[in-house]
């Protein structure tokens, strides 16, 4: 943990150890990847750190994958929205493609005020998901982020 990064009264939580280790970075997908792969048609993975377990998830689910980028990332004609979160402010972007009548499991490393993952989730639904659900590395239970998530299926593999 890191103490007042990137601003001050932030602790950060650190993953590099997680993905030095291919035992624990392989727990961590397993714990992040629903127990029987039911109900997922596609995994998002949210930038930055959910595009490291996304991919793995999908491939072990025999699903597709997309990306929900911060702004200026993706070419094409996009669906922008505003994510608010503990030091700052974000615009993202996704390209809603393929994503009409699909159930979404979006995959992401840590649900703090939940700001990103409810503008992932205005994204997904925008675009026409069926259902949008999300699974995170880590929830840090202090902050608000599973009640702005109250109507979607949430799993953290870790609470702190």
């Amino acid at each position: 943990m890191y103490p007042d990064f990137p601003v001050e009264g932030i602790l950060f939580y650190d993953i590099a150890p997680i993905l030095a280790s291919p035992e624990r970075f392989r727990a961590a997908c397993d714990a992040l990847t629903p127990p029987s792969g039911e109900g997922v048609d596609l995994v998002a993975g949210g930038d930055a750190r959910g595009f490291i377990f996304a991919p793995v998830i999908a491939q072990d689910l025999g699903v597709g994958l997309t990306m929900v980028r911060k702004k200026g990332k993706l070419p094409g004609e996009l669906l922008e929205a505003d994510a608010t979160i503990e030091y700052g402010t974000s615009e993202l972007t996704f390209n809603p493609d393929g994503i009409d009548g699909k159930r979404v499991l979006v995959i992401d490393d840590v649900l703090a005020t939940g700001g990103t993952a409810g503008a992932v989730a205005d994204l997904l639904t925008r675009a026409g998901a069926a259902s949008v659900s999300f699974a995170f590395l880590m929830e840090i239970t202090a902050l608000p982020g599973r009640d702005v998530l109250a109507d979607y299926e949430v799993h953290a593999a870790l609470t702190v």
